[in-house]
């Protein structure tokens, strides 16, 4: 994977939503999700900056404004205390609220954001959730991974399971990892089937690993935010329930 002292590339990853299916689906097509940064251990970052000749402005006034923050299905706030010198926001969260990952959003925390009532994964969904993934993640001609990482949540609909594991790229590869992932779904049988899988689609992607998850839009199913490993940095997709499993709507 990209090494952690490369720069966080985002300003080619614009925000797009695409037409889920039956008319609510086209409603959501037509309202852009307010994702408009991220945190990662503290660390926030924007994913598109504003344009145009009131840019300078609108930046300016972004200081002393909070943004909803979801993480890992808990919701929070995270307050812009000063612009840095390229721009950046510098800030934290408030009350003391010190979640690992999360998504930063351009608008007002409602109830139905928060996973509360949700009920939890037993240890035997997660174990055979793995089971599952590690079946899903071995190559054709290779060998099952030693390590898979696990997130195993209910999202509003049901229980999802979103699996990765690394392993080290060919020479020929400018990655220095690649990272396969994987999201399963647990049906009333108890078994876990693939419902969603990133393909890379440029020489410069390495890979995609689970970075959280929340209700953006409030309407009781979590999207579920990636990181895509680069060569030159780091960007991110959000992915949202659809009939068939999950379709991209933020990249």
């Amino acid at each position: 994977m990209p090494s952690k002292f490369r720069p966080l590339v985002v300003a080619a990853i614009p925000l797009v939503m695409l037409a889920a299916a039956g008319d609510a689906g086209a409603k959501a097509a037509k309202k852009k999700l307010p994702v408009i940064g991220v945190v990662t251990e503290g660390i926030a970052e924007r994913l598109h900056h504003p344009k145009g000749k009131k840019a300078k402005k609108a930046v300016k006034n972004e200081v002393g404004k909070t943004f909803t923050a979801l993480c890992d299905g808990s919701v929070g706030s995270w307050k812009v205390s000063e612009l840095g010198d390229d721009g950046a926001w510098v800030g934290g969260f408030v009350n003391g609220y010190k979640p690992k990952r999360c998504l930063l959003l351009d608008a007002p925390s409602e109830p139905g954001m928060a996973a509360k009532g949700r009920p939890s994964a037993k240890t035997e969904q997660i174990n055979s959730a793995k089971a599952a993934a590690v079946v899903a993640l071995t190559p054709k001609k290779g060998d099952a991974p030693l390590k898979v990482d696990l997130a195993v949540f209910h999202d509003g609909e049901g229980f999802v399971a979103v699996a990765s594991t690394s392993r080290p790229a060919g020479e020929k590869s400018s990655c220095l990892d690649l990272t396969s992932l994987v999201i399963l779904s647990e049906g009333e049988d108890g078994k876990w089937k693939e419902i969603f899988r990133p393909t890379a689609k440029t020489k410069g992607t390495c890979g995609y690993q689970f970075f959280t998850r929340g209700d953006v839009d409030a309407d009781g199913r979590d999207e579920i935010a990636l990181r895509v490993d680069m060569t030159d940095g780091y960007g991110y997709r959000v992915l949202k329930r659809a009939k068939k499993g999950y379709d991209v709507v933020v990249k």
